[in-house]
C-alpha cells in the first residue's frame, strides 16, 4: 500500500498508524514535476496496482467575487488536476492490475453548490465528469467511480478555524442527524475498491446521511 500526502508529518503518522504495510510517498499533486517523481518511484516498486483513491483536497470558503485567481487554480490544481495527473501518469500501471478500480472523493456540493465556496463548488462537479470520462475510456479494464460526501468530522474544520461544538451545529443539515465520520466515506471507498462492486463504473454515489435526498 502506498501513500501519498505533501505533510511529511501526518504522512509518517498515518504510515505509524498503519504499520509496515504501508510505503509512504511525499508529493506535491498540483505540481505536474512532483506527481511524475511518484508515477516513476511508483512502478519501481510494483509492476502493477490495482487499486487507486484520489483522496486529497482542499475548499477554500470565498464567494466569486472575493475568489482570487491564484486560489481559483489553487482549488482547481489539487481537486481536479491532481487527479487526473495521478490517473494519467499510473494508468498503465492501473492497466496490468488485477480489477483495477480507481475511486474519486468528491462531494455533495458537486451538485448541490452553497454560497461562498465557489471554486471548491466548481471544482467538485468537474472532479464527477474526470470521474464518467475515464470510466467510458478506460472500461472494460479498469473500473473508475466517485463517492460524495457531505461534512465530515475531518480535521480540515479546524484548519478553518472552526470549534467541535461549531462543526457539530451541522449535525442538522443532515436527515440522520449527524454528521458523517471518515469511516462512513472509508467503507464505501472499500466496497468500491472490492471485487463486490465489479459491475459498477461511472457512478458518483452520495455517502451523506440523506442530504441530497432533500
Amino acid at each position: 500500500m502506498c501513500l501519498v500526502a505533501r505533510d511529511h508529518e501526518r504522512l509518517r503518522a498515518a504510515v505509524d498508524a498503519i504499520g509496515p504495510a504501508a510505503w509512504p510517498v511525499s508529493c506535491d499533486l498540483a505540481d505536474p514535476a512532483s506527481v511524475a517523481a511518484l508515477a516513476d518511484a511508483v512502478g519501481s516498486r510494483w509492476s502493477a496496482l490495482d487499486g487507486l483513491v484520489n483522496n486529497a483536497g482542499i475548499a477554500p470558503m470565498a464567494a466569486v467575487d472575493d475568489t482570487t485567481t491564484e486560489v481559483w487554480n489553487e482549488t482547481f490544481d489539487v481537486n481536479v488536476r491532481g487527479p487526473f495527473l495521478l490517473c494519467r501518469e499510473l494508468g498503465p500501471l492501473l492497466h496490468g492490475g488485477r480489477l483495477p478500480s480507481v475511486v474519486n472523493v468528491s462531494s455533495t456540493l458537486a451538485e448541490r453548490a452553497i454560497p461562498g465556496m465557489a471554486a471548491y463548488n466548481a471544482s467538485k462537479a468537474a472532479l464527477n465528469q474526470l470521474t464518467r470520462s475515464l470510466a467510458l475510456e478506460w472500461a472494460p479494464v479498469v473500473r473508475v467511480n466517485a463517492v460524495m460526501p457531505a461534512v465530515v468530522d475531518t480535521p480540515i474544520h479546524a484548519l478553518r478555524g472552526m470549534t467541535p461544538e461549531q462543526v457539530h451545529e451541522m449535525d442538522g443539515m443532515h436527515p440522520l442527524g449527524r454528521i458523517g465520520q471518515p469511516e462512513d466515506v472509508a467503507s464505501l471507498i472499500v466496497f468500491l475498491l472490492s471485487d463486490a462492486s465489479s459491475w459498477m463504473t461511472g457512478t458518483v454515489i452520495p455517502v451523506d446521511g440523506g442530504v441530497m435526498a432533500g
